[in-house]
């Protein structure tokens, strides 16, 4: 039984990852540092905060791989809003606030302590978080007319 959870979680994760790498060809650069968004990121710890207002907002995709990882999207737009973040690290914190006509939120966690918080607003919400570690907490909050949210939580 564990072997077919752990083979779950992988699986569901390396979609996670290919997913990850398709969406960050159409997302835009990073702008500099006081932005929309910033960035910082060593060895040790990545910080990454992306801020999208406007009709179309594009893609965002954020890729973490430091020991502590903490990303925050907000996106409000009119069209559809997308986020995908991949954290790999021991400590790794996920925010995403998301507006518009349909939401899609696609997290993957893999450390020792994850944590993600999505909030959604639409009229079409839909959420895929993945956690890998010893203590997963996941929080999310949808408002919408079509709401969709599948969670995974594994422990090592």
């Amino acid at each position: 039984m564990r072997y077919g959870q752990r083979l779950m979680a992988l699986a569901a994760l390396l979609v996670a990852i290919s997913v990850a790498s398709e969406a960050s060809a159409g997302s835009r650069p990073l702008p500099a540092i006081g932005g929309p968004g910033s960035s910082w990121s060593n060895r040790s710890v990545s910080i990454e905060t992306i801020v999208e207002f406007g009709n179309n907002p594009q893609p965002v995709t954020i890729v973490e791989n430091s020991s502590i990882n903490i990303a925050r999207v907000i996106e409000i737009g009119t069209g559809t809003v997308d986020a995908t973040i991949v954290q790999n690290g021991t400590r790794n914190y996920v925010n995403v606030i998301q507006v518009g006509n349909t939401t899609n939120a696609l997290i993957g966690q893999s450390g020792v302590s994850n944590i993600a918080d999505i909030t959604q607003v639409g009229n079409t919400t839909n959420a895929l978080l993945l956690q890998i570690g010893d203590m997963n907490t996941g929080a999310v909050r949808q408002f919408g007319r079509f709401n969709w949210l599948s969670i995974f939580q594994f422990g090592r």
